[in-house]
């Protein structure tokens, strides 16, 4: 089954991966709902409480990957 990567800490998309439906439950950054599609300048981050993804700007997205560096 196809899944969707997300980074646990900020989540961001990370890519897709095929795997059992028997394992990605324990699996973490790991969900089956599919990213929007998303063009030039935006970045999928995954909502783990609404258990969906938002689209945000690449500078907000560099800005969760920079405060997760200090």
């Amino acid at each position: 089954m196809k899944a969707y990567q997300f980074n646990e800490d900020t989540g961001l998309y990370e890519g897709e991966i095929f795997a059992d439906s028997a394992t990605l439950a324990s699996v973490g950054g790991v969900t089956t709902v599919a990213p929007p599609e998303y063009g030039a300048g935006q970045v999928p981050v995954f909502d783990t409480t609404a258990q969906q993804w938002e689209l945000l700007p690449v500078a907000i997205a560099r800005q969760l990957l920079l405060g997760r560096r200090q």
